[in-house]
């Protein structure tokens, strides 16, 4: 009964729709990745890490309601997924920048001609 009620098909309307817009968010994040700045991260970073927090929170107590089982693997993938990208953000487009020195061994690998290597 309670999984045929309007209030239910409503919330998993909305959860749906919510993991639709995570799916675009990080399809987005993965888009724009080589133009993020340290200040684009400054911006939206913190927000990221609340919506990754939150997403966790909500998988947890969907674990415990059979009806929405169907979720989690979904939002347990989601929140991989935006875990990767921000550790990748923080790491290769913030940290990055100011790390001198791996910044002269991408120099030198964007010097070598990979076309003379033997196929």
């Amino acid at each position: 009964m309670r999984i045929a009620s309007p209030l239910f098909v409503e919330r998993r309307g909305e959860l749906a729709r919510l993991l639709n817009e995570v799916d675009k968010l990080s399809d987005r994040l993965h888009e724009e990745f080589p133009t993020i700045s340290e200040n684009d991260y400054r911006l939206f970073g913190p927000e990221l890490k609340v919506m990754i927090s939150t997403l966790k929170a909500l998988r947890q107590d969907s674990l415990t309601r059979k009806e929405l089982k169907p979720y989690n693997d979904r939002m347990r993938q989601q929140i991989a997924d935006l875990e990767e990208l921000d550790h990748d953000i923080k790491a290769f487009r913030v940290d990055a920048v100011q790390n001198k020195e791996l910044q002269a061994t991408m120099a030198l690998l964007g010097n070598l001609d990979f076309s003379k290597l033997p196929k």
